[in-house]
């Protein structure tokens, strides 16, 4: 069998459906609209309860995918308005992308084992969250293995020929900090229960930014302890020591994202830089404010010359730019320039 197709989508990517199979819809506004059916109607209390997590400290897999008693949710099918230009051919990796990006690495790298195509291996298309999974789990591949070994690092490529990762925020985002100061991935007017919401989900803390991204009332770094990796940098919104030592682990993982990449396996990274992209937020008065006070090129998620800074100018090599015209960051697979790059990155 010749290699196959994965396509990982990337946060919000994928809709919900619950316990009984009905559609729950998709829970984040997008600039097409937002696709809520299974949510219109229902009241800020009910919402709370569908859509909050609950975690136990310890355990990388949720204890509840949702609050409301006798349900659960898990993953309905990936978007077609995002993903309309890959081709019928890929399969797709389907998660909770609210979850620990740990447990949802670890589903991923079970999912290639197990439906490995005979004699041959994956050809990977990662989406955002979707690439951030993939990196995870070519470290989570070469677990219980001599660190220092070659083998152990090139355990990956057993199961994978390439990988392309499409706008990967490997060194975070500030619209994941966004989101959970402000809550308004559903809209202004739901921001009020939504951010409660948010705050139950470790992904967002896990992309949140790894590099000082607070400044001071004045536009300086603000201190350590003011910024995103210290529960002292989440002020006034009861933030579990949990999620941030989630966090913090997750951004440990991601800090060299090639480095279990390697042996006989293709590495593309596909980034836009044509959008005024967060890179930093103010701390004024012991409060967050969400909206970005210094901005830089990107795709409108991902600052672009942040990025390539904090991994390092080893990554240059594999990294492709795409300045105007391209899609903004949900849409790059949408974007027939990006998704021609793709496909000629298949092996």
């Amino acid at each position: 069998m010749p290699n196959s197709k994965l396509l990982v989508p990337g946060t919000a990517g994928i809709t919900f459906v619950d316990n009984t199979g009905a559609d729950v819809g998709y829970p984040i506004k997008m600039r097409l609209g937002t696709a809520t059916d299974g949510l219109l109607g229902k009241s800020p209390a009910e919402l709370m309860e569908l859509l909050s997590m609950a975690h136990l400290a310890g355990q990388i897999a949720p204890h509840r995918t949702s609050l409301k008693p006798g349900t659960s949710l898990r993953p309905g099918h990936a978007l077609k308005v995002a993903y309309n230009q890959i081709p019928s051919s890929f399969n797709h990796f389907l998660y909770d992308w609210r979850a620990d990006m740990r447990h949802s690495a670890r589903q991923l790298l079970d999912f290639l084992r197990e439906r490995k195509p005979t004699n041959g291996r994956w050809n990977i298309v990662g989406h955002s969250q979707g690439a951030l999974l993939t990196v995870l789990a070519s470290k989570m591949a070469a677990e219980n293995g001599d660190p220092l070994d070659p083998a152990s690092r090139e355990r990956f490529s057993q199961l994978v020929t390439s990988v392309t990762m499409v706008g990967a925020p490997l060194a975070g985002t500030v619209n994941a900090a966004r989101a959970l100061i402000v809550g308004d991935g559903a809209g202004e007017a739901a921001a009020p229960v939504f951010k409660r919401i948010l705050r139950t989900w470790p992904s967002l803390y896990q992309m949140a930014p790894a590099w000082p991204a607070v400044v001071d009332d004045q536009g300086d770094d603000a201190p350590v302890e003011h910024q995103l990796e210290h529960v002292t940098g989440w002020p006034h919104m009861d933030v579990p020591e949990d999620m941030v030592e989630r966090a913090r682990i997750a951004r440990l993982l991601l800090r060299d994202p090639l480095s279990h990449l390697c042996g006989d396996l293709q590495v593309a990274l596909l980034f836009a830089r044509n959008r005024n992209t967060g890179q930093k937020l103010e701390r004024r008065n012991g409060h967050l404010n969400g909206d970005p006070v210094v901005r830089q090129k990107g795709d409108s998620l991902v600052p672009f010359d942040q990025t390539i800074a904090w991994i390092g100018s080893h990554i240059e090599p594999f990294v492709t730019v795409f300045n105007p015209p391209v899609n903004e960051h949900a849409f790059l697979l949408d974007d027939p320039a990006v998704v021609k790059r793709v496909k000629k990155l298949l092996r």
